[in-house]
């Protein structure tokens, strides 16, 4: 069995292994930063660590509604010993923590690009739709910050 997170960004179902995450925080406020590059929504403290929040529609290529308020929902990932960098995503939605069985769990089409087969780890069939279980490590290690 795999344990995965499942989530919402731009109406597309996600997922990201449970081990990845640290913590889901709702109603986030963030602060903008001037000029940063698009894939950055901005920072927030998050008791008393800063941590950088990304738009993960932006690096998938999707279509962004851009509609936030200053308040978002987002994933705050694990990071390695001794890291003083915390990073996080802004999703729409959160779902549900998923038991997957290994037979409903492949591996992306060889038919994706590099760039997109980069982000995607894994493909689960689900009863009423697939969920695309992205792979934190190469996501957000393609943009620095």
């Amino acid at each position: 069995m795999i344990k995965v997170l499942s989530f919402r960004v731009a109406g597309k179902l996600f997922g990201i292994e449970i081990t990845e995450v640290k913590e889901i925080n709702r109603n986030v406020e963030y602060a903008t930063v001037p000029r940063a590059a698009k894939y950055i929504v901005g920072l927030f403290n998050m008791r008393g660590q800063i941590v950088t929040l990304f738009n993960l529609a932006t690096i998938l290529g999707l279509a962004d509604s851009g509609e936030r308020s200053g308040r978002v929902t987002c994933i705050i990932l694990k990071q390695g010993a001794g890291s003083a960098n915390q990073c996080g995503f802004v999703i729409d939605e959160p779902g549900d923590v998923l038991d997957l069985d290994y037979a409903l769990v492949e591996d992306p089409p060889s038919q994706l690009l590099s760039d997109q087969s980069d982000h995607i780890a894994k493909v689960a069939r689900l009863p009423d739709e697939l969920l695309l279980i992205i792979q934190p490590q190469t996501v957000f290690d393609h943009h620095s910050y």
